[in-house]
């Protein structure tokens, strides 16, 4: 089967002690139709000397000032030529064989025009902390629930930058999520590849995990943007029903989840990562008596 060409936009700024671990395991899937971009918004932490080790064939690299995440990841987008387009931040991996079944799903099932699958979750210093198991694409619960597609293991044709636009730029924390529903809306069909594809990393400086008030209030308004349920005149019912709405199709995930006989959202992550981290501390306390 002839592979599609793929190209791969990895953002980057700052992010010196995971950048080797990314690009091993993009430049590691020993995939021969490969464009990849690292586009760098002007580190200080020795990304430069690290992107210097490879050569063009390897990675093309640019290192300047941005507007931000979004910006870097739309260079890479004007300039990709591959059939089949992803990113990958520059502080999370692929897993072995992502980019082969990512083709061969692509080959086979010409009306897909996006794919996403299962995932895992690490730590700073690349231990599993969770395997996650999706569900097939439901737009409600990714609209009225949670954001359960995990960027990492998103790919999609390249026409859809046509169809569809680029990245808004404005968005810092929600980018990924506004840009699924987009698409979702431009009658884009999404489908979920059940194989583990790329592992995600939580750690202290993951701007997810500081989660500021500026990532809720930017989240409220990517969800009023596509907002499609009746609204109340009232300020305090609306509210009411907007949390009714995203306790049912959470819990709506999670019943598919069972029928799927997928892997169930507990322990949370968040769990996981506080336990992992106050055994560490105790092991050090110790160590230090």
């Amino acid at each position: 089967m002839t592979q599609s060409t793929l190209s791969i936009i990895t953002p980057s700024y700052n992010q010196a002690m995971y950048l080797p671990q990314t690009i091993a395991s993009v430049l590691g899937q020993n995939y021969s139709n490969l464009e990849y971009f690292v586009i760098d918004g002007g580190s200080t932490d020795g990304t430069i000397e690290i992107l210097q080790r490879y050569n063009f064939t390897q990675l093309r690299w640019w290192s300047e000032a941005d507007n931000g995440q979004a910006e870097a990841i739309n260079k890479g987008f004007k300039w990709a030529t591959g059939e089949i387009i992803g990113w990958l931040n520059s502080d999370d991996v692929y897993l072995p064989q992502t980019f082969a079944r990512v083709s061969d799903f692509f080959e086979q099932n010409a009306h897909v025009g996006a794919v996403y699958g299962d995932y895992h979750l690490i730590d700073a210093h690349g231990r599993l902390l969770l395997r996650k198991q999706e569900i097939p694409f439901d737009y409600n619960i990714l609209l009225y629930g949670l954001d359960y597609i995990s960027q990492p293991t998103v790919f999609f044709r390249r026409e859809i930058l046509a169809q569809c636009g680029y990245l808004d730029e404005t968005l810092h924390y929600g980018l990924d999520w506004e840009y699924w529903l987009r698409l979702a809306q431009h009658g884009v069909i999404f489908s979920h590849l059940p194989h583990d594809l790329a592992a995600t990393r939580w750690h202290g400086a993951a701007k997810t995990l500081l989660a500021p008030p500026a990532m809720y209030a930017e989240h409220t308004a990517i969800q009023q943007r596509y907002w499609a349920k009746y609204r109340f005149k009232s300020a305090w019912l609306q509210r009411f029903y907007a949390a009714s709405l995203n306790k049912y199709y959470r819990l709506k995930r999670q019943l598919l989840k069972l029928w799927h006989g997928r892997r169930l959202d507990f322990p949370p992550g968040h769990w996981v990562m506080g336990e992992r981290e106050k055994s560490e501390r105790e092991k050090s306390e110790k160590g230090e008596r």
